[in-house]
């Protein structure tokens, strides 16, 4: 997928969406050391997340982590895996999530399952990636969801099957996920796991942009630029009023469903 930066306004679709290929330089000392907390917290870390305090944030997960806290070893990994907070270190991150994904943490199964699929502080490797997002997707998580659906879309560490790419793409999608909205745009878009259809994928893309933060848009940067270049404006304009009406919920799109059925059952008969 095409990166950039997403320069858009609230009201995109009655602008000009553009949408520029960038490197975006993270150079971030690394903070001070700051005491512990008599008694840490992931609460209290993850408020300190929020407020950017990342050396709090480390304060609190790190002694959680040390003793072997699943939560806390989940939450230390996934800081030491952020960019642009001083503290990246993918290697132990990747170490730390490895813990609590082994004592059942079904978020740091998602999350180290990401890191494999990505070869992010581990070795590239699409069959333990597959291992560790079925599981964390079994658990309802979404994150997981929507990877393990590229997985069966792309074929990778799995033998492809669209349709059961769709099936837990739309569970993500159901749940809000922007990233699984954004690739049923494109399913829509391309005519490939889905109907060919621009309207679904303008409809699709609108609700992933109304739920996603300027930094999810960026990884959609392309398929962005594809389906706004194909539609007039008026058109978008359409297609966000209709997502603005769609709420999250479960059999939500059932719709999408059914057209992935279509699909699969015309390319059988092929």
């Amino acid at each position: 997928m095409a990166l950039g930066i997403v320069a858009i306004s609230p009201a995109w679709a009655d602008t000009t969406v553009t949408i520029t290929s960038t490197t975006v330089d993270c150079q971030v000392p690394t903070p001070a050391d700051v005491p512990a907390p008599a008694t840490p917290s992931a609460a209290a870390g993850n408020a300190a997340m929020q407020n950017r305090n990342f050396a709090l944030a480390r304060a609190n997960f790190r002694p959680l982590a040390e003793a072997g806290d699943p939560e806390g070893e989940r939450l230390y990994g996934a800081l030491l895996m952020q960019k642009c907070t001083g503290l990246q270190d993918k290697e132990a991150a990747a170490s730390w999530l490895g813990k609590s994904a082994d004592a059942g943490d079904a978020k740091a199964q998602a999350a180290l399952g990401h890191a494999y699929m990505n070869g992010e502080g581990v070795a590239q490797d699409d069959t333990k990636a597959f291992a560790l997002l079925s599981r964390a997707a079994a658990a309802d998580r979404p994150a997981a969801q929507v990877d393990l659906g590229y997985l069966y879309l792309t074929g990778r560490g799995v033998a492809m099957d669209r349709y059961q790419g769709m099936v837990w793409t739309v569970k993500a999608a159901e749940q809000g996920m922007p990233a699984a909205l954004f690739n049923i745009s494109n399913a829509y878009f391309k005519g490939e796991m889905l109907p060919q259809d621009n309207d679904r994928a303008a409809y699709f893309m609108t609700a992933a942009m109304q739920r996603s933060t300027l930094a999810q848009r960026n990884r959609f940067a392309g398929d962005i630029n594809q389906v706004t270049r194909a539609m007039s404006m008026a058109d978008l304009a359409r297609a966000r009023m209709k997502a603005l009406r769609w709420s999250p919920g479960q059999g939500s799109l059932s719709d999408v469903l059914d057209d992935a059925r279509r699909v699969q059952a015309r390319t059988a008969k092929n």
